[in-house]
């Protein structure tokens, strides 16, 4: 459900923005809004406070970002509070924000590796699954030392694993299932 909620706001805000020809001002609008909401916890679990009048979480957010935001985005902040929808803000500004990538044709790819990677690796990295992909790549990096070495690479559903601690995991299934035999 919450889902389904989250994309009509998107679809609706991105629809807006297709037809006033405004996709990349709202599209840094959005995504600094997104980043203000996701690091501002205590801000976010004001506005979802149910003992807090939509009026008053309207009056907030009008004097927190209007300057900042233009008018039909706000509209779209006042519409979720006054729908009791403010659970859904942040999964609506990243529907809308995936919704924008995907009509410039930008991929996502997040790289996990052991250790953190330099730009120089990252841009070589980039420069591979943009050529492979023919696609505009976005690459998002985490660490996770339990990999041991290597990479591990996700592009939408797609996963290539060439870690160690993945291919330890392999080698482990494959000398468990010829015992079995």
């Amino acid at each position: 459900m919450g889902q389904l909620i989250s994309d009509r706001y998107a679809k609706a805000l991105f629809d807006l923005a297709v037809e006033s020809n405004k996709i990349d001002e709202f599209e840094s609008q959005v995504g600094s809004l997104y980043t203000i909401l996701k690091t501002e916890k205590d801000f976010t679990e004001l506005l979802q406070h149910p003992q807090i009048i939509a009026e008053e979480k309207i009056e907030l957010l009008q004097k927190v970002f209007e300057a900042k935001v233009s008018s039909e985005i706000m509209g779209l902040l006042v519409l979720i509070i006054r729908k009791n929808r403010e659970e859904y803000l942040l999964d609506v500004l990243n529907a809308f924000l995936d919704k924008v990538k995907e009509y410039k044709g930008i991929v996502t790819a997040t790289v996990i590796s052991a250790v953190a990677l330099d730009n120089e690796q990252i841009s070589q990295i980039k420069m591979l699954l943009t050529k492979r992909l023919k696609k505009q790549i976005q690459i998002e990096t985490q660490v996770d030392h339990s990999i041991i070495g290597g990479l591990i690479i996700r592009v939408g559903d797609s996963i290539l694993d060439a870690s160690i601690g993945g291919r330890l995991q392999a080698l482990k299934a494959s000398l468990y299932d010829s015992q079995l035999v």
